[in-house]
């Protein structure tokens, strides 16, 4: 828990979305399996969609760390090292989603994408709620004698 301290505001919101969207998503994805999509059995999915949020907040948090590296760098130093951080990020969303292919007993392809495109409006919620906390900033509270 100290080190989701250490990260910025953003990352925190961010992460924060991705694990609030996550009862979301699961009831909205068992919905849809119920009534649309009855061939898949709802544990693999929940499965799934649990390893898509969790990719996607180690995402972010790599992300942020990436870039609070390369911020110390020089110029192309710093350019090869985000590129390299960027092509991990890639890679490892790959090697999740080919793990969901072939365990898909185990681990449910969509509920996995629904995970990972669960960043975007984790994104959205986070820039709402900076803005919000800029337009509204907290209170002080009077101290007391």
């Amino acid at each position: 828990m100290r080190r989701f301290r250490q990260l910025s505001v953003t990352a925190q919101i961010m992460c924060k979305a991705l694990a609030a969207l996550y009862p979301v998503l699961l009831i909205l994805g068992l919905v849809v399996y119920f009534f649309l999509y009855p061939f898949e059995k709802p544990l693999p999915f929940a499965i799934g969609l649990l390893a898509g949020s969790l990719l996607s907040a180690s995402k972010v948090v790599l992300l942020e760390k990436s870039l609070v590296k390369s911020l110390d760098m020089e110029g192309k130093v710093a350019k090869d090292y985000t590129n390299l951080q960027m092509a991990a990020r890639y890679f490892l969303t790959i090697g999740v989603l080919v793990l969901a292919v072939f365990f898909r007993h185990i681990i449910g392809l969509l509920g996995t994408v629904a995970g990972i495109i669960a960043l975007q409006p984790a994104a959205y919620i986070a820039a709402w709620r900076i803005r919000k906390l800029q337009l509204d900033p907290p209170v002080p509270k009077p101290e007391e004698e």
